[in-house]
């Protein structure tokens, strides 16, 4: 856990400072749909079930939410309460680190990864109107914000430590830039494919909500992959572009495609639906890119 911690505080000297205060579209779009927020991070095969399993789903997170209200009341400062909402969802529903866990897992096991954690506290600081920002690592995810003029993270795999103060030093250290990515390999891993021919992806980004749950479809991408089960790795990850046109959604994308194309037990119909899938997503997202 150490380790971490120091890591971390390695790449907070190199990370370029950012702007607060940009509303995600994605809460507003669950605002006016009202639609449970938790439901946008649930993967497809995960939708696939009944209104009352959905619900069970729903219960850890609205029964944090519900006690949150409550000592909102109590809380003068923002970040008396930023201290209450982080260690109210590690004790209600962030209980064991697992790094693959989906959403759906994460709320019926308390089992959750870098991933579902940092979505959880995203959507609770968004209900309580807090102003934050998503930085998305090669192989992790975590959250800054800043609270009473102070800056802040949440890293969610650190349950005791994971609510850090930046020092004024330290934010001012954060306009260089020049991190060596390669640094980072000992934080928690987004994906299985954090090595090798799964390092798609160079320094950090900010990134959205709907942007943070396509990386859920990433890592299930992943998954089938190593397992050989390209069709369903072709599935993830086309949803994951759909959710985050990224350069390494894209690159993965050709990884699966290509795999299809030279495997002798896909009927060739099945390759050519998948091709023009790929050529007709990627299209799309250039042309809009273009706009």
């Amino acid at each position: 856990m150490k380790g971490r911690i120091t890591i971390l505080t390695v790449f907070l000297i190199c990370l370029e400072t950012a702007c607060f205060g940009q509303m995600d579209v994605m809460v507003t779009e669950l605002r006016k749909e009202n639609t449970h927020p938790i439901k946008a991070f649930l993967i497809e095969k995960e939708l696939r079930t009944n209104d009352a399993e959905l619900s069970n789903l729903y219960t850890a997170y609205d029964d944090v939410v519900d006690i949150l209200e409550r000592l909102r009341k109590h809380k003068k400062r923002d970040r008396a309460f930023l201290r209450s909402i982080f260690y109210k969802v590690h004790k209600r529903i962030l209980i064991n680190y697992e790094r693959q866990a989906t959403m759906a897992e994460t709320m019926q096991t308390g089992n959750f990864g870098c991933l579902t954690g940092t979505a959880i506290y995203a959507l609770i600081l968004s209900h309580f109107q807090f102003d934050y920002e998503i930085i998305e690592l090669p192989n992790h995810v975590f959250i800054k914000l800043n609270v009473d003029g102070q800056d802040m993270l949440i890293e969610s795999t650190n349950p005791e430590g994971g609510l850090m103060s930046i020092s004024k030093k330290l934010a001012q250290n954060m306009e260089q830039i020049g991190f060596d990515t390669r640094k980072l390999k000992l934080l928690t891993t987004v994906g299985e494919g954090s090595v090798g021919e799964w390092e798609l992806f160079e320094g950090h980004v900010k990134i959205n909500l709907r942007e943070l749950a396509g990386l859920q479809y990433f890592n299930e991408s992943i998954r089938y992959y190593i397992q050989k089960e390209y069709l369903l790795s072709m599935e993830m990850i086309s949803a994951a572009y759909e959710h985050y046109p990224s350069k390494r959604n894209e690159k993965l994308m050709q990884l699966v495609i290509n795999k299809i194309l030279k495997y002798d037990h896909i009927k060739e119909e099945l390759k050519n639906k998948y091709l023009k899938q790929y050529i007709t997503r990627v299209k799309k997202q250039k042309i809009s890119q273009t706009k």
